[in-house]
């Protein structure tokens, strides 16, 4: 096909509605990464619990409040382990697997076996949409 009749996709369209399997491993990363961010904020708030029991927990401890109770941003056990049990379920089901199977699976999969691309191009999108 001639150059000039290609059509020229932006941005927005490129990257987040792409069919190319390593767009959609990018994809897949950036998002593991930042789930993988949110899951060690969390760790280091029930860690700094454990390192020093009854203080406030500094910088975000005033907004988790008496709602989430943390009067004061003490942490009381109850959200302690809801905090420990949340670190645990976004590290697994939404930092891990994704990681591995989704980034990994997508980006060097096709093309450790020389393939082209994936089978089944949209319904790969449309699995990380999900």
């Amino acid at each position: 096909m001639p150059r000039f009749y290609r059509i020229q996709t932006g941005l927005f369209r490129k990257y987040l509605f792409s069919l190319d399997h390593k767009v959609i491993g990018l994809q897949y990363a950036l998002t593991s990464l930042i789930f993988l961010l949110i899951g060690f904020g969390l760790a280091i708030v029930f860690r700094w619990q454990l390192a020093y029991p009854g203080q406030a927990v500094p910088l975000v401890g005033s907004r988790f409040g008496d709602l989430l109770n943390a009067p004061g941003g003490v942490l009381l056990p109850e959200f302690y382990n809801q905090l420990v049990a949340k670190h645990g379920t976004i590290m697994v089901f939404l930092a891990v697997v994704p990681l591995s199977v989704g980034a990994f699976g997508n980006y060097l999969v096709p093309r450790q076996i020389s393939a082209p691309d994936r089978a089944f191009p949209r319904l790969n999108v449309s699995s990380y949409w999900l």
